[in-house]
């Protein structure tokens, strides 16, 4: 996982009124989060919760800060 380079964040502030800063550093921090678990650990509960919470978010993020791709992540 690599963050998203300074002139993408630019792009993205400039041409996409709806993107915030804060959405960048969210996202940023939600991805990063994906590589601190085992995809092949059994998931308790609420970890599954936990895990099916933050790909939606990530998901709403996505959208939001990239409207022109479809379904790309």
């Amino acid at each position: 996982m690599e963050p998203l380079k300074p002139e993408t964040k630019k792009l993205i502030l400039d041409t996409n009124p709806n993107a915030a800063p804060e959405d960048i550093e969210e996202y940023e921090r939600l991805l990063a989060e994906r590589f601190t678990v085992d995809p092949d650990l059994p998931k308790s509960p609420e970890h599954a919760i936990l895990h099916e919470a933050r790909e939606a978010r990530l998901a709403e993020l996505h959208k939001k800060l990239f409207p022109g791709e479809s379904g790309k992540q």
